[in-house]
């Protein structure tokens, strides 16, 4: 029994580490080779034909670790999609990677090359080998948050999302990021932290900036920013990461309660627009094909139902039908829908035919029976 114990950690532990590479990469740029850090989806190679956004972490030498341990997590349970994760080791190099003219505030010399090296080489190379979506978050921390910046600043439509973990900025760069992100034209998502321990210069600068951010009225713009209790400059790196992770990807996650009864419930278009434009962002923003999942299926209907929108409710059934036909849901809401709207022959067929479908959620065979049966005795149907 030990020895089968032992032979099992052993093969678990090898198709664990599978996914993690470390890899030189060899710059012509930088005229030197860089350590980079990989964690690939679990998915990778079972499923060829899915592509991943890019979670690039600078300072990968300790942000890798609790951001891919973060994106394995949340992506298990569907919260966010499943990323390739890449770090740049910059123990040695930060300080020149990050490099700055001290009179323009732009990057210069080795900043400049770092640069280029990540937006015309790596990026290039990890999207050649790895599948990569086109949306692409970068992480920074103090000098390397101020780094991801320039990416921002100078219009580079590379990344998407931008993670800033008490950055150490240069003196011009929050004005130089509040008016980007005052005109940006495509989504650009930002997140900026910093804790009630921070470095007091740093904490200041970011609090300004979160005023100027806070103001700004664009909906290409997307924003969240924390304050956390307690940490201090290092201390907030492990809970900025989920925090921001979890926003960024946000509009990804399944339909919550709490998204039921603060969005749902008080939108302007039906809930059945809201669940098609969801998944349409997810595929046309994120670059992830994501099936429209049955719960959200069902929260669209159960709003729909309460809000007595039988035609709306028609389409969720229809949808229900054709992304689940295995199931009885789609039966179930279009049976609603033909009796609400004086159809009890059609809606008798469609509780019967949905009586031999796969069982769903909260929706049973015997729910299925008692509908038709109510309706044969209202009616009196044989």
């Amino acid at each position: 029994m030990k020895i089968k114990l032992l032979i099992t950690l052993i093969v678990g532990a090898t198709s664990l580490h599978a996914q993690l590479l470390t890899k030189k990469i060899y710059s012509e740029i930088l005229g030197d080779s860089r350590e980079v850090r990989i964690r690939l989806p679990q998915s990778f190679k079972s499923k060829p034909g899915l592509k991943y956004p890019l979670v690039l972490a600078l300072d990968g030498d300790y942000i890798f670790d609790p951001t891919s341990g973060d994106v394995n997590y949340f992506s298990y349970w569907d919260d966010i999609p499943e990323c390739v994760v890449v770090g740049i080791n910059q123990k040695k190099t930060r300080l020149k990677d990050s490099r700055f003219d001290t009179n323009t505030n732009l990057l210069d010399y080795t900043g400049k090359d770092f640069y280029d090296f990540i937006e015309q080489e790596l990026v290039p190379s990890l999207e050649a080998d790895y599948r990569l979506s086109p949306f692409k978050i970068i992480i920074g921390h103090d000098i390397t948050a101020n780094f991801v910046n320039y990416y921002l600043i100078n219009g580079s439509p590379m990344f998407h999302a931008f993670v800033n973990l008490s950055p150490d900025f240069a003196p011009t760069m929050p004005e130089r990021i509040a008016t980007a992100l005052a005109n940006v034209n495509q989504p650009i998502w930002y997140y900026l932290a910093t804790g009630k321990n921070d470095v007091e210069e740093l904490k200041s600068t970011i609090i300004k900036l979160n005023d100027s951010l806070s103001n700004i009225e664009n909906k290409m713009f997307r924003y969240s920013y924390n304050n956390f209790d307690d940490e201090s400059h290092y201390s907030l790196v492990a809970l900025g990461i989920p925090r921001a992770l979890e926003d960024i990807f946000s509009i990804y996650r399944p339909i919550s309660k709490k998204d039921y009864n603060e969005t749902i419930k008080e939108l302007d278009i039906s809930a059945y627009d809201y669940l098609i434009n969801k998944y349409d962002f997810i595929e046309n923003q994120i670059g992830v094909e994501k099936k429209i999942r049955v719960n959200d299926i069902i929260a669209a209907g159960e709003n729909l139902e309460r809000s007595e929108n039988w035609d709306e409710l028609e389409k969720v059934g229809q949808l229900a039908r054709k992304e689940y036909p295995e199931h009885m849901l789609g039966n179930y809401f279009l049976g609603l829908v033909y009796e609400k709207l004086g159809k009890p022959k059609q809606a008798l067929r469609t509780y019967q035919n949905g009586f031999l479908l796969q069982e769903v959620s909260f929706l049973t065979k015997d729910i299925m029976y008692e509908k038709a049966e109510r309706l044969k005795s209202d009616f009196g149907f044989r």
